[in-house]
């Protein structure tokens, strides 16, 4: 694990947050905005670019740098707030006073940026580790979009903090290729096994949307279902088949699709269950894929119009 501490990296020695005893566990963010790759000796300048907007931030009043932790693309934990403080970046001061914060310096979105590498993936292994080890930290895990309505920490961050928060294959970090076949999960950093394996890993984006894990070979050609021979996308239905309490067919299809994309957050507490009717629950699950795209973000309703509807089924 490599550690660095406040000072080292350039903040006071002592958070001036409030004391926390314990936590329930762990809440998992992301950055949100563009990151990208630069050299490991500019983290921690980054890092203080991050407390600097957060001291700034005159709506919020943050006492510090919102996070417990900080973990960056190559798998470096900086701490933030510390241990035994209250975070400052759950939502509200219940969820604050509930789990720890560890923030993963990864984008929202932007070619591939939003993927987090193994290094980064072992450093918020280590992090949580840490928490537990160190700031009584319990076992439970979870994303920010646990708390609020969020999208944070992403799609594919999310899917591995669901997972477990696994270690990654260390085998993912060797520059050679793989032999025989070699399985994708949603969690790897797609543009890493593009090189290995000579595809696109536009190509690899777009397969781990649809269907992770799959396995493919070195040098393989990619069938990506887009253009012609794609699935035929049905016709709009029309904004009268999506009304609260109602049912209609398209619903059920609608579901379909959420289910196989991941946005079945918000259901009754025994899972969401598919189904013809258009339920409250489905609006919110909708507004979460809204959200998700550049296309719909303007006006995440959760009400399916045309453009929504082609989108979700391509």
């Amino acid at each position: 694990m490599e550690f660095v501490d406040r000072e080292a990296w350039g903040a006071p020695a002592t958070s001036a947050a409030a004391f926390l005893g314990s936590a329930r566990g762990i809440k998992v963010h992301y950055l949100g905005t563009g990151y990208g790759s630069r050299g490991h000796t500019r983290c921690a300048d980054y890092v203080r670019q991050v407390r600097a907007a957060h001291l700034a931030d005159v709506r919020e009043r943050y006492v510090d740098i919102a996070y417990t932790g900080l973990v960056c693309e190559h798998g470096a934990v900086y701490e933030g707030r510390g241990t035994h403080r209250r975070p400052g970046a759950n939502g509200n001061t219940e969820l604050n006073g509930l789990d720890y914060a560890l923030c993963a310096l990864l984008a929202e979105d932007g070619g591939g940026l939003d993927i987090p590498p193994p290094a980064m993936l072992h450093g918020l292994v280590d992090a949580i580790e840490w928490l537990r080890r160190d700031g009584d930290a319990g076992s439970w895990l979870g994303g920010h979009r646990d708390g609020i309505a969020t999208e944070c920490p992403g799609d594919r961050l999310y899917a591995w903090v669901q997972a477990g928060a696994p270690r990654p294959d260390d085998g993912h970090d060797q520059d050679v290729d793989p032999p025989g076949i070699y399985t994708v999960r949603i969690w790897d950093n797609l543009s890493a096994i593009a090189r290995r394996l000579n595809v696109d890993w536009r190509d690899l984006a777009a397969l781990n949307s649809i269907r992770p894990p799959y396995t493919i070979y070195p040098g393989q050609k990619l069938r990506v279902p887009a253009g012609p021979g794609a699935p035929t996308v049905p016709p709009y239905p029309g904004a009268g088949a999506f009304v609260i309490g109602r049912s209609h067919s398209a619903v059920a299809d609608l579901d379909r699709h959420l289910v196989l994309r991941g946005y079945t957050r918000h259901h009754d507490g025994n899972g969401y269950q598919p189904s013809s009717l258009f339920s409250e629950y489905t609006r919110r699950n909708v507004a979460d894929y809204q959200r998700s795209r550049p296309e719909l973000r303007g006006d995440p309703d959760g009400y399916p119009g045309p453009l929504t509807w082609r989108l979700i089924h391509s």
